[in-house]
């Protein structure tokens, strides 16, 4: 087994991933002029973990409409653009496609710059604050520097190693998929998210192969009853069961702060396999056509 506190374990990341998470509070782009309300946001792509976190309506017959176009929308995000340019709303285009009025590169770790230029764009920068905050408190000790019985995304990678991981965030849902995109983008591997009625699922989707002991990690995130309840019913249905409370502040920096140790989670994770935890080139040849 690869050991994470060794440096050569770091050799697999090419491309210096590590130094574009340790980096990532304040990078992206900075609103370029004041934007009339109302706000409505529509994300796509890298772009809707923010639309969806923000709070903004996704849609307004006035004021400006933001438009993340993240990429693997196939038209969708233009055509909406086109549409909403046809009656009240000023359209600001923000991602890495073509003619958009603010750019922002694709890479794993845009939801957090597509989240900073919304907050900025609406005037949220006492929110932006507390998200920066939040995420600078878990950066001191995820970083690779900190050994492993100090660091809790480089356990929870050792967790889920040669296991199926199952999200659940019943306070904050959109990071469930976030985190299921995190998993597969940088840790290269596989992970489950339940549907709505998650309790449902946990209680009887794993029922016929109960004694099997099917090798799945549960990742519970976040706090309250729900939380108990998934956890009473998956202990005796999965390998393992890893509780990731949430840090304290707003919800909004709570949820960001998650999201941010399990991208350091998904990074350890492609390193235990031996794997780039960068982008592959393949992956810019799917945007092109999507």
């Amino acid at each position: 087994m690869r050991d994470l506190d060794r440096e050569e374990t770091y050799l697999a990341d090419r491309r210096g991933l590590a130094l574009e998470l340790r980096d990532l509070v304040g990078t992206g782009p900075v609103p370029p002029e004041a934007y009339p309300g109302p706000h409505g946001v529509l994300g796509y792509g890298e772009g809707r973990f923010a639309a969806l976190l923000s709070g903004l309506p996704d849609w307004t017959e006035e004021g400006t409409l933001f438009v993340l176009e993240g990429g693997y929308d196939l038209g969708e995000a233009a055509a909406m653009g086109l549409l909403a340019e046809s009656g009240k709303a000023r359209v600001v285009r923000v991602g890495f496609r073509a003619g958009v009025e603010v750019y922002l590169p694709p890479s794993p770790l845009s939801p957090y710059r597509y989240l900073r230029f919304l907050l900025l764009a609406t005037g949220q920068e006492g929110a932006l604050k507390e998200v920066d905050e939040a995420l600078l408190a878990e950066r001191r000790h995820l970083t690779p520097e900190v050994p492993l019985e100090a660091n809790p995304a480089k356990f929870l990678a050792y967790t889920l190693l040669e296991r199926l991981p199952l999200f659940y965030a019943p306070a904050f849902r959109p990071l469930e998929e976030a985190a299921q995109s995190l998993l597969a983008r940088i840790g290269k591997s596989l992970s489950l998210t339940p549907p709505h009625s998650a309790l449902e699922f946990f209680l009887t989707g794993m029922e016929a192969r109960h004694e099997q002991g099917d090798p799945l990690a549960a990742v519970l995130l976040g706090e309250g009853e729900a939380v108990k309840l998934a956890k009473e019913i998956l202990e005796s249905r999965v390998d393992a069961v890893a509780e990731v409370p949430a840090p304290e502040g707003s919800r909004l920096a709570q949820a960001m702060a998650l999201w941010y140790r399990l991208a350091w989670t998904a990074y350890y994770l492609a390193l235990l396999y031996g794997t780039d935890p960068s982008d592959p080139e393949v992956l810019e040849r799917l945007r092109e056509v999507s």
